[in-house]
């Protein structure tokens, strides 16, 4: 690729920053409650259901803001390129920190260990999951922006 060519992926680096720094911010407001909500539970063990629900809301958090972020970048930055390599640009920070510096334990054997795990996965890949949901819809409809 020419130089003129990576320069115009450089918005998309930043926007996965940006992406990086805002679920990090996310994720430890959400923290809060969430631990309020586990210490108030009854009986909690390893294995207790309410595990269940902090996976489901750290997964969904992560691919909401992860929805609005690429799709803000597609809105507001048009010019730009929105293909696959802008993707990855924009997934590299978030899967550096979730997998290299978070280092989740990939412990699956209780719903406790899963959950650091699981949202982990998640956001080392989320950005990638909306792009190939929304290319797979544009695809489907006919319609190329």
């Amino acid at each position: 690729m020419r130089v003129r060519t990576l320069i115009r992926y450089l918005p998309a680096l930043a926007v996965g920053l940006l992406l990086a720094q805002l679920s990090l911010i996310l994720l430890s407001y959400a923290a809060n409650y969430m631990l309020r909500y586990l210490i108030s539970a009854v009986d909690l063990n390893a294995n207790s259901i309410q595990y269940l629900w902090l996976i489901l809301h750290d997964v969904s958090l992560l691919f909401i803001l992860s929805a609005i972020v690429y799709f803000g970048y597609r809105k507001f930055l048009s010019t730009l390129p929105d293909d696959l390599f802008s993707a990855i640009l924009m997934q590299l920070p978030i899967t550096y920190i979730s997998l290299y510096l978070l280092r989740p334990s990939f412990d699956l054997s209780s719903l406790a260990s899963s959950a650091s795990t699981i949202s982990s996965v998640t956001a080392s890949i989320s950005v990638l999951l909306v792009y190939g949901l929304n290319s797979l819809a544009r695809r489907r409809t006919g319609t190329t922006t």
